[in-house]
């Protein structure tokens, strides 16, 4: 499962109408510390702080990238587009001693409009799409409608000539959060560096944190039930709120039959508390085969910490494992 970091970012960035910077290996030869497609996105924000997503592999080069960038920024052109090479030896010292060419791309808010719109609004409802980068062209997007590997290609009479395509595919993880305490926070954060689409509920009001409300999907309802029947069914759901009556209440909605069965629906909860809502839910009929999907107690064996965070951590490794393995 492949994540671009520096797209997650891109998306949440765009609102802001600000320019960006798109760092992008376009060529790499010998060693060298990061591949071709390998990408960061730079910014001011709204504060004028600098800002990173990403990596093209650090050191010396990725400093010098950073510079460029900068004065990208505080050019007063539209469209800037420029392709530097790097010798890791000679010119920076770097131990990978490979040389790397960086093709710089400065996305204004007129870009996004104009040119990524339509690939933005088909990635959000679960498209993938495709970037193409070439030596004479600025990245061109488009929607996939067929799975497609990455390529690149080097002209055949001139190695300065070259093109590759970058596959940006649409979540590969969705996850219901039901419960806004501790140990769904830690989760939340767990998640959203690795690109996981979150949404996340509670029945409290201002319960969740303020500096997460713009990265997840935030909402406070008294009808958890509603929202597990109309979640994606590919997606994950995790239980993990304040109440027992309400966990029991909500694994009845992820646990009801139907055709096509939650990807995933954990629980957090002991060994004991586990066999008492088994056999409330057999009394309502849950087969034994339906209630082995619910896991609980949650996240992978051998940590046993109830530390949130240490939790959370055993619990995106389950939740790795289950997507990874459905791939």
């Amino acid at each position: 499962m492949q994540h671009l970091q520096w797209w997650t970012d891109f998306v949440a960035w765009q609102v802001d109408a600000l320019p960006m910077v798109l760092v992008t290996v376009v060529r790499a030869d010998g060693s060298t510390p990061r591949e071709v497609g390998a990408s960061m996105l730079l910014r001011f924000n709204l504060q004028q702080q600098w800002q990173q997503s990403d990596t093209i592999g650090g050191g010396h080069l990725e400093f010098q990238a950073i510079d460029i960038a900068k004065a990208m920024l505080k050019e007063t052109e539209t469209s800037v587009r420029r392709i530097e090479r790097f010798n890791l030896s000679a010119r920076l010292g770097q131990c990978c001693g490979g040389v790397m060419w960086l093709l710089f791309e400065k996305i204004s808010p007129a870009t996004v409009t104009s040119d990524l719109s339509v690939s933005l609004q088909a990635w959000r409802v679960g498209k993938r799409i495709s970037r193409t980068v070439s030596h004479q062209y600025a990245s061109t997007w488009q929607t996939m409608d067929m799975k497609q590997q990455p390529s690149f290609e080097f002209d055949s009479d001139s190695s300065e000539q070259w093109q590759f395509s970058q596959q940006i595919q649409p979540y590969a993880m969705q996850v219901l959060i039901c419960g806004a305490g501790h140990v769904g926070e830690a989760i939340v954060r767990c998640l959203l560096p690795i690109g996981v689409r979150v949404k996340w509920i509670d029945p409290r009001d201002d319960i969740f944190p303020s500096d997460l409300l713009q990265q997840v999907h935030c909402i406070t309802t008294d009808t958890l039930e509603a929202e597990i029947e109309h979640f994606d069914r590919s997606g994950a759901i995790l239980i993990l709120t304040h109440d027992h009556q309400l966990d029991l209440q909500l694994c009845f909605s992820a646990l009801k039959p139907t055709a096509k069965p939650f990807a995933y629906v954990g629980m957090i909860g002991s060994k004991s508390k586990r066999a008492i809502f088994e056999k409330r839910m057999q009394v309502r009929g849950y087969t034994p085969e339906t209630l082995q999907r619910l896991v609980c107690p949650i996240g992978i064996e051998g940590i046993s910490s109830k530390q949130p965070a240490m939790i959370a951590i055993a619990v995106v490794a389950q939740l790795l494992q289950v997507f990874d393995v459905k791939k």
